[in-house]
């Protein structure tokens, strides 16, 4: 027998990086670190600058991957397994560049203010090109090194450009100046070498301005979350980071202060502003039993709760890392600008030196030649295209997140931009989910029927189950201890306590089971409007129990807006007839589906992608995961479990049925202005590279020296930045 290969243990890595700048650059990274042996994926996403890494820690490691960085030009700043970590430290190095780029363009201005004034003819050639000089190695240092870094690996990128661009145009005035033609007036050119930098380096502190206002949503989100926890031990009170926070430890809350952590009340009373995570205005009442949430403010009362989720397990922190994580997803569109970036710096690099020697070849001079070769180089912007689909991500994203919509990657855009038919779950998602027990319908004595009925539910996560529960509290009856439970998906559930197993569910199921109903139970159950729980004792049937459960107020409204867009609504649930037609009259959804199973959600969903409609899953539940997964987009209101957000495209956190449309909006605000930036950013290169070159030259007379190359190229990426921020402000 062939012996079975141990099965691959991939780790997960965020990496910030230093010295990340355009489109080159991540095509570089992303093939150089996948071709390392044991890497399993390699995203870098070139707004935050950040690598997101799998790789097999059998075969290689950290050490490994930052040599291998190293070796390719850039620098990992930090090597963690936490995103929302990395992105702090991403933040970080951004806002130091700025400050960077904000001292060298004033260095530059300075010193190019002076090459331009009057009185800088008085002076000597020799001073001139002194002056030049420390423009071109103190202002622009970082392209020179960056330039440096990418020979190294035999590869070039935006630094490059730049770099040699200068360094041609200023050491060709070195050589005229101390060459063997010496003492030629070259003074008119040396400001050229100074412009250019300055305007890059405006161009690259406007961009880094504004990529930081790209990643404010994010970066409120750390902000808003305390540092501090008042913490409870051995009846004492004491302060301590909230790193020192561990599960189970007891947090006192007073008035006005923010939970450092997820937990549950134990002790005390309050009110909490929790419109951080769900967009409700109305603080939510929290009394023992409560859950609490971090980065949510206490409004009234001193609250005591057990410490659960701590750390990035926090609701708040794992919001945090979806966005970061949705972010390293590329679509389609932008794996085509990066293969197409891949070429670019090369082809203009051809262009360039092709371009000078034509102008040579028909007579002109080297200065001209020069300043031709120079602004070709200068005015090719790979940064614009390399940012023109991440940055209308990253703030598309932010903004969403804002609004309560997480979304799990940008191929989801394109998805939800152009759905057909919305499909919704009911209990839950169209209804509140918020059951309430309305009436009791025991073959005996009620209170042992609420007992069983309470025992057998304890363990479910269904909606009904806490609507059981609920009464179960409010009568003072205690559910029996179970020693067995099962919950089957879309039917009821199973389980044993001392007085038997107990079943309860659907009347469909209970008549795929074989299970007798008294043809009067049998007639309430099927024609009313209510939601309906049999129970069965040992197979024999005890009686029902009627739930109510109230439809989303927002619910109607959101129906209209749809059907205004020439989107069809459409029902699916696993309740009774009466109880769905209800529920989709009240909202005014004209097709419905009742009674269906999980898998039988997920061939309705089918069945519509076979009429070639894009569809859309809205579902809360367990039962609602495989149509989740089928829909070209599943969507997941947060108020769910797990499974259905871990099945969905995206998670709507503010469980308010208008985030649906919401997120129609957002996707296709993001689609358009993506759209835009790659316009620009080719029709840009288009445009001016060959005005550069001096194609338009000889036709009419145009051509652009390179301090005006160097700053269409600040323009051109610094205008795609801003196009992208636009979306902080869609109306939504």
């Amino acid at each position: 027998m062939a012996a079975v290969p141990p099965v691959k243990k991939l780790k997960k890595a965020v990496v910030p990086l230093e010295g990340v700048h355009c489109a080159s650059c991540v095509t570089r990274l992303e093939n150089g670190l996948g071709s390392l042996a044991g890497m399993a994926g390699v995203s870098v996403n070139l707004p935050s600058r950040t690598a997101f890494i799998s790789y097999d820690a059998a075969v290689t490691g950290q050490k490994q991957i930052e040599e291998r960085i190293g070796d390719l030009g850039y620098k990992a700043l930090a090597f963690s397994e936490s995103a929302v970590s990395a992105e702090n430290t991403a933040l970080k190095e951004l806002e130091r560049e700025k400050a960077m780029f904000l001292r060298r363009f004033l260095l530059g201005l300075a010193l190019t203010g002076f090459l331009l004034a009057d009185y800088a003819f008085s002076f000597s050639e020799y001073t001139l090109m002194a002056v030049a000089g420390l423009a071109w190695w103190f202002a622009g240092r970082h392209f020179h090194e960056g330039f440096l870094r990418a020979s190294r690996a035999f590869t070039a990128d935006m630094n490059s450009l730049v770099s040699l661009s200068t360094t041609v145009t200023f050491l060709y005035g070195v050589w005229v100046t101390v060459g063997p033609a010496g003492g030629q007036h070259y003074h008119a050119q040396w400001h050229e070498v100074g412009m250019l930098i300055t305007f890059i380096n405006l161009g690259r502190w406007l961009e880094a301005r504004s990529k930081s206002k790209a990643g404010e949503a994010v970066a409120r989100l750390f902000k808003i979350a305390p540092k501090f926890a008042r913490r409870l031990r051995d009846g004492k009170e004491e302060t301590v980071p909230v790193d020192e926070i561990h599960p189970g430890d007891v947090i006192l809350l007073r008035p006005g202060e923010q939970a450092p952590v997820d937990g549950r009340v134990t002790a005390g009373a309050s009110a909490m502003d929790e419109s951080l995570l769900t967009g409700e205005a109305v603080p939510a009442e929290k009394e023992p039993g409560a859950r609490v949430y971090a980065g949510t403010v206490n409004k009234t009362g001193s609250l005591e709760f057990a410490a659960e989720g701590v750390g990035e397990e926090t609701v708040l922190m794992r919001i945090i890392k979806a966005v970061e994580e949705s972010q390293a997803e590329k679509s389609a569109v932008q794996h085509l600008v990066d293969r197409i970036s891949a070429w670019f710096v090369p082809a203009v690099f051809l262009v360039a030196a092709g371009s000078a020697a034509a102008w040579i070849y028909y007579g002109a001079g080297p200065a001209r030649a020069v300043s031709i070769f120079a602004a070709v180089l200068a005015v090719a912007c790979p940064c614009a295209m390399g940012l023109a689909v991440p940055m209308a991500v990253a703030v598309g994203f932010g903004r969403a997140a804002s609004a309560g919509i997480l979304i799990r990657n940008a191929d989801v855009l394109e998805r939800v931009s152009g759905v057909d038919v919305v499909i919704f779950d009911k209990t839950g998602t169209v209804t509140e989910g918020r059951l309430r027990l309305d009436g009791l319908f025991p073959e005996k004595n009620g209170r042992d029927f609420l007992k069983l009925l309470a025992s057998a539910e304890e363990r479910s996560e269904h909606p009904f189950a806490e609507a059981v529960r609920q009464k179960a509290r409010e009568a003072g009856v205690r559910p029996e201890p179970l020693t067995a439970f099962e919950a089957v998906p879309g039917k009821g559930v199973k389980a044993r306590s001392a007085d038997g197993e107990i079943l309860v569910g659907s009347l469909k199921w209970f008549d795929e089971l074989g299970l007798a109903v008294p043809p009067g139970a049998r007639e309430d159950i099927k024609g009313a409007p209510a939601s309906m729980l049999l129970l069965a004792l040992d197979g024999a049937y005890k009686g029902y129990a009627a739930l109510a459960d109230a439809v989303r107020p927002e619910a109607a409204e959101l129906i209209k807006e749809l059907e205004a867009m020439g989107i069809e609504p459409v029902m699916a649930s696993g309740d009774r007839q009466a109880v769905v037609a209800h529920t989709a009259a009240a909202v005014g959804i004209k097709t419905f589906h009742a009674e269906v199973f999980p898998e039988e959600k997920r061939q309705i969903v089918m069945r519509y992608k076979a009429l070639g409609k894009r569809t859309a899953m809205v579902g809360d539940g367990f039962n609602d995961a495989p149509a989740l997964s089928e829909a070209d987009i599943g969507m997941a209101m947060r108020s769910g479990t797990d499974v259905a957000a871990q099945a969905s495209d995206m998670t709507l956190m503010h469980n308010d049925l208008r985030s649906v449309i919401t997120a129609v909006r957002i996707s296709k605000a993001i689609k358009r202005v993506i759209k835009q930036n790659l316009a620009w950013a080719f029709a840009y290169n288009i445009v001016l590279i060959p005005l550069a070159a001096g194609a338009f030259y000889p036709s009419l007379g145009l051509v652009i020296p390179p301090s005006a190359a160097g700053a269409a190229m600040a323009l051109s990426s610094v205008s795609v930045v801003m196009n992208s921020l636009r979306l902080r402000r869609v109306k939504l």
